[in-house]
């Protein structure tokens, strides 16, 4: 039954019979197969053919997809511990995002790894968005970002408040402007079009590098505060410039050392913010 419930979470997440079939290493008909047997057994309609392609699912669909999802997490972690008994290893993926990448996570993966020697970890850079994704999907572990990004099936909790500046050499004619895709992006180009700002570009989609650029005196940008050291000049924003930044979790963890994880973040998250520091975690 197990097969049906990941051809039925693939067909979910990709709307596509042809994409599961290739995924899953199956052929279509034996994957039409599999969902019209589980439709059978429940007695509905899980999805509905929009076109030649695309198909949609139906509300049963979306309310069992949760549920299926934690059926197939707790069976997968019960067999991986079974199977490899006392050298089961757990395994933690922690996404953060570009900002909290390069400037959070460094301080908090130290004492993770100290505090957690049986627990290999792996600290991927993702987009918030694919960090909210993976984290719903079950793909990743814990998420570390800086928007609000919100969903129901995840909790949230605020590690620290971030000031965005306007760093660099303030006086100069080019603006270091970073991949539009990430928020800094957006909030550069933004400022830029609300002033009719129109300075020389030099484009970016990588932090360290805009924070090397502005080291060596080339150009400005709108940057988080706590990227900066004493060496680089900058002035407040007048507009609103604190954003929050977040650590995420599922509100269900089925491992329970992942659980232990967690509780520990957090209890080390609510230890700083009573001291109201900036975290250095150590």
């Amino acid at each position: 039954m197990f097969h049906v419930l990941r051809t039925f979470l693939s067909v979910y997440e990709t709307h596509n019979f042809t994409r599961t079939a290739d995924s899953l290493f199956l052929s279509q008909p034996t994957v039409s197969a599999q969902i019209k047997k589980l439709e059978e057994h429940l007695g509905v309609t899980l999805f509905i053919r929009n076109g030649k392609q695309e198909i949609l699912p139906t509300k049963e669909a979306d309310f069992l997809y949760p549920r299926f999802l934690k059926i197939i997490e707790e069976w997968e972690d019960a067999t991986h511990h079974v199977n490899t008994q006392q050298h089961f290893r757990e395994h933690c993926i922690f996404a953060s995002s570009q900002t909290c990448g390069a400037f959070l996570m460094p301080k908090l993966a130290p004492v993770l790894v100290r505090n957690f020697p049986l627990i290999d970890f792996s600290f991927p850079i993702m987009s918030s968005e694919k960090i909210v994704f993976s984290l719903e999907k079950s793909k990743i572990s814990f998420g570390l970002i800086e928007t609000p990004e919100r969903s129901n099936q995840l909790d949230r909790h605020l590690v620290t408040t971030d000031q965005l500046v306007l760093a660099g050499d303030l006086l100069s004619d080019h603006w270091i402007l970073p991949d539009s895709s990430s928020p800094l992006g957006s909030i550069n180009e933004n400022y830029l079009k609300v002033r009719n700002l129109v300075p020389h570009i030099i484009r970016t989609n990588n932090h360290e590098m805009t924070l090397s650029l502005i080291k060596n005196g080339l150009g400005k940008t709108i940057i988080s505060k706590i990227a900066l050291d004493d060496s680089i000049p900058w002035e407040p924003l007048e507009l609103e410039s604190e954003r929050n930044m977040y650590f995420l979790t599922r509100q269900k963890i089925v491992s329970e050392e992942l659980a232990v994880v967690s509780t520990f973040i957090q209890e080390l998250l609510q230890e700083k913010n009573n001291e109201f520091e900036q975290p250095d975690f150590s």
